[in-house]
């Protein structure tokens, strides 16, 4: 009974969806090289491995900032007692000023994104756009799922995202369909699914549930949020900065290492799929992350400062703990699982894989700190913070040492100093005088 009752808690079921939704992008690279490569005139494959990075980088960058600020805003409104509906209202239409803007700018620089990326498909691009939407969709709805701690719907969004896209690209595979465009729109429109049955399940809640509170007054902006500038909230507009400046921090180490080994294409892929390996722990905390921000927002509005202290260093604690397993695994075995991993190459050392595993930890350490800081309302903190971070990834780069060993500086660099960062600020937040000022002010 205690097992079936771990089982339908918000862990394994957060977990299992995005399992699935990894199981998609994986699913969807396998069957593409597979239904694409026998008739690659232009390089079919690698053009919709382009389509699969923009979306993953632009649309998950642009729109993960919605998710954090909706989810921040409705535990806000439901700490306080009130309705969420004209949060969620106001979300939705930051959300769609913020797809106009993302791709208004999209299509300015269409003429440099598709012709090198994208081979001159212009029908990608405009899945691309249909991605932008998809995204901008279901990351309201699940922010609202989040923050109302529906974590059983919100995982039923990440298993229609993950089977929408599993099912019908082995259809599409079984059909021996060789057209690039039509994997693509599989791809992008999963978002959409899983965003309609996030508001099916939403219109099915018992409790504040959109249908009960249908007659409540729209809401001008978000609470907490910050000014309005042309439509969107000055927290909303951070968060994106930084959900933005955090897909450099992750995803540039292997682009620029295949830049600076050249030379050496083998050691390049090798390092590339080593710091993929290495990033493999992060998923593991990403349903705490999805649980963590109602909760924290929860005990700021009881004025629970040393609440959301105590819970940030638990988690924090947890990833170094995972972290640290992750890079003696790595220092003793990496050498032997990286070759099965990258089908026969490899030729790395356990120290540089131990090495690339020392981002990881503070990635994941920033993954768990950053919720509290939107909590309590450190938006720009948060900006600040990967911004620091991507400049010490950056100077680390090109510090005059041998080109493997600055890959594995710059994976560490970045994260370190974010996370410095981070605890700086919440240190700060919830330190004895900050708890000590919000008892006087409440």
């Amino acid at each position: 009974m205690n097992l079936l009752r771990l089982l339908r808690g918000p862990m394994p079921l957060i977990g299992g969806g995005l399992a699935l939704v990894v199981l998609g992008g994986l699913v969807f690279t396998s069957v593409t090289a597979r239904a694409l490569q026998p008739f690659d005139r232009p390089g079919l494959a690698a053009l919709t491995a382009g389509l699969y990075y923009l979306v993953n980088t632009v649309a998950l960058g642009v729109f993960s900032g919605v998710e954090q600020e909706g989810s921040r805003a409705v535990s806000q409104e439901r700490a306080a007692g009130r309705p969420v509906t004209p949060v969620v209202q106001a979300m939705a239409r930051q959300a769609l000023r913020l797809f106009a803007l993302s791709t208004a700018i999209l299509l300015l620089v269409s003429p440099l994104l598709v012709g090198p990326v994208l081979g001159g498909h212009w029908e990608l691009l405009a899945e691309l756009v249909i991605a932008l939407f998809a995204t901008a969709c279901a990351s309201t709805v699940r922010g609202t799922l989040a923050g109302s701690q529906r974590f059983g719907g919100y995982a039923a969004t990440q298993a229609t995202e993950g089977l929408t896209r599993i099912v019908p690209l082995l259809l599409l595979l079984l059909f021996g369909v060789h057209q690039t465009w039509a994997y693509g729109l599989v791809f992008v429109l999963a978002q959409l699914f899983a965003a309609l049955v996030g508001v099916l399940v939403l219109r099915t809640g018992t409790s504040q549930s959109w249908r009960q509170l249908a007659t409540t007054a729209p809401a001008r902006d978000l609470p907490g949020a910050g000014k309005v500038w042309f439509g969107i909230s000055t927290g909303l507009a951070l968060l994106v900065l930084a959900s933005l400046t955090n897909q450099a921090v992750v995803n540039l180490p292997p682009v620029i290492a295949t830049a600076k080994l050249a030379t050496e294409p083998l050691i390049a892929t090798a390092i590339a799929g080593a710091i993929g390996l290495t990033r493999l722990p992060m998923f593991a905390f990403v349903p705490l992350q999805t649980m963590l921000l109602p909760q924290l927002t929860a005990a700021v509005g009881r004025n629970d400062i040393a609440g959301v202290r105590r819970q940030t260093l638990r988690t924090a604690a947890a990833c170094v703990v995972l972290g640290l397993l992750g890079i003696a695994f790595l220092g003793f075995l990496g050498p032997i699982v990286l070759p099965i991993y990258l089908s026969g190459i490899g030729g790395l050392s356990g120290a540089t894989l131990a090495g690339l595993g020392i981002g990881t930890l503070f990635l994941m350490t920033a993954n768990v700190t950053q919720p509290a800081l939107i909590a309590l309302g450190r938006h720009r903190t948060v900006l600040v913070a990967y911004l620091i971070g991507t400049a010490a990834m950056a100077l680390a780069f090109v510090v005059p040492v041998e080109p493997t060993l600055a890959v594995v500086l710059s994976t560490a660099a970045g994260p370190i100093a974010l996370v410095a960062v981070m605890a700086v600020a919440i240190t700060k937040a919830t330190s004895t005088s900050a708890v000590d000022r919000q008892h006087v002010m409440s």
